[in-house]
């Protein structure tokens, strides 16, 4: 078992090496190299990288670092995770190789340049506090509490400094050295807290504590917002896709939130078509105005389909809407169709007479078609709602020049006439 003061005293005494890329003994060290050289003349083995390093262990919080502990940081932002390390030496220092043209050297953890980039602390296995077993424990780095009270709710020192109101507040807790009761109470009381909701809180302070989940979780919301796009028909540009993406991530929009967005960037396509869920909302609208004899325009499918979509209405109450304008346009059959009756199948042995008297394909008639709307829709002589009868409707039918025009209606004419002539006695038969 070695001690934490031994292994700190070794590697005061290699003050001075020059930096070596690769480097693990006396003529030259890296970073690694000499935590690797320094614990091995102790007797404890550790692996030769700074990844590998961090790894070993137990996590030790900055206030509670000793002699003999090793600090890590990232130093190199283009690449994640820890690129440097060294081993703390009490007070709020540290012994390492920080770089080319730098020897081996004290740093203290309190510089900005540390404080900004501090990863974490390792206690390594095997090493003692002290050479005497009932020393107190080193917690003499007053420059520190930045850091520690920072953490305390989560937040990176990076973070405060991205906020300047809360950068003034940790400068006065480091220099009066609040308790983190007292600092976590003005951190709350600030305008900062006040101003922002918890998941902007949170959002914020991801994004400068741990930048690489905040992107993973970005890019996973603006894989979600144009999924939800396409599935919607919403038309979303780039930066609206951003827009919304930073929504659900920093306010935490629920699906509802996102469909009442969504719904305003409903459009129709170069052809003239919604696509989605409008589309699939317009063509069900077209189809149930059309069983209820009404006409919709263009512009009424599109702002129902963005009602819809943005969740402001539903299809029961469209269609319910369709009824009532049915039940105004064919009154004589207002009670069927608040009933669950459709226009279309009221219209029916209107449209099968229609296709039958004037020889066009029965596809080709609807309650849209004239006279079957004429017939529908018609008052009596007490100007009550009274459709036309069936035979009336028949016989005129038969009055239009087109029903003369039919195969066989002359033959059966001449057919008819003839027969009369000789009931008469004026023909032989």
């Amino acid at each position: 078992m070695a001690n934490g003061d031994d292994i700190t005293n070794l590697a005061r005494q290699f003050m001075g090496t020059p930096y070596v890329w690769g480097g693990a003994d006396p003529s030259g060290f890296d970073c690694s190299g000499l935590v690797q050289y320094v614990y091995g003349k102790s007797g404890i083995s550790v692996p030769r990288t700074t990844y590998n390093q961090i790894m070993i262990g137990a996590s030790v919080g900055p206030d509670k670092l000793r002699p003999g502990d090793l600090v890590f940081f990232d130093t190199d932002r283009s690449k994640s995770g820890p690129d440097h390390v060294g081993i703390y030496i009490g007070g709020g220092k540290f012994i390492h190789a920080p770089r080319p043209g730098a020897g081996v050297k004290i740093s203290s953890l309190s510089e900005s340049y540390y404080m900004d980039r501090w990863m974490g602390g390792r206690r390594v296995p095997g090493v003692s506090a002290s050479a005497d077993p009932n020393a107190a424990l080193d917690t003499t780095a007053p420059h520190l509490d930045a850091n520690e009270l920072a953490e305390t709710y989560g937040m990176s020192y990076a973070f405060f400094k991205s906020q300047p109101e809360l950068m003034k507040l940790l400068d006065g807790a480091v220099a009066g050295q609040w308790t983190p009761d007292k600092f976590g109470a003005e951190v709350k009381n600030s305008n900062w807290w006040k101003k922002n909701s918890e998941s902007v809180r949170q959002a914020q302070v991801l994004q400068k504590t741990d930048p690489a989940t905040y992107r993973a979780q970005m890019e996973a919301a603006r894989v979600a917002a144009q999924k939800m796009a396409v599935q919607s028909g919403a038309v979303l540009s780039d930066k609206n896709v951003e827009k919304l993406a930073k929504n659900m991530v920093w306010y935490g929009w629920n699906e509802s939130q996102v469909q009442n967005y969504l719904g305003g960037f409903i459009k129709f396509t170069e052809k003239g078509v919604l696509g989605g869920m409008a589309g699939q909302i317009a063509q069900a609208i077209k189809t149930e105005a059309y069983k209820n004899g009404v006409s919709v325009t263009k512009q009424s499918l599109l702002n129902n389909a963005q009602y819809v979509v943005r969740g402001l209405t539903t299809m029961e109450q469209i269609t319910g809407s369709l009824r009532q304008q049915a039940a105004g346009l064919y009154p004589a059959f207002a009670e069927q169709i608040k009933a669950g009756a459709s226009v279309q199948d009221l219209a029916q042995p209107y449209i099968q007479a229609y296709a039958q008297e004037l020889g066009v394909p029965v596809t080709d008639v609807s309650v849209f078609s004239p006279k079957v709307k004429a017939a529908l829709n018609r008052a009596n002589a007490q100007g009550q709602p009274e459709a036309m009868s069936l035979t009336d409707f028949t016989q005129q039918l038969r009055n239009d020049p087109q029903w003369r025009r039919q195969p066989g209606v002359a033959n059966q004419t001449m057919a008819v006439g003839r027969q009369v002539l000789q009931d008469m006695g004026l023909v032989a038969r």
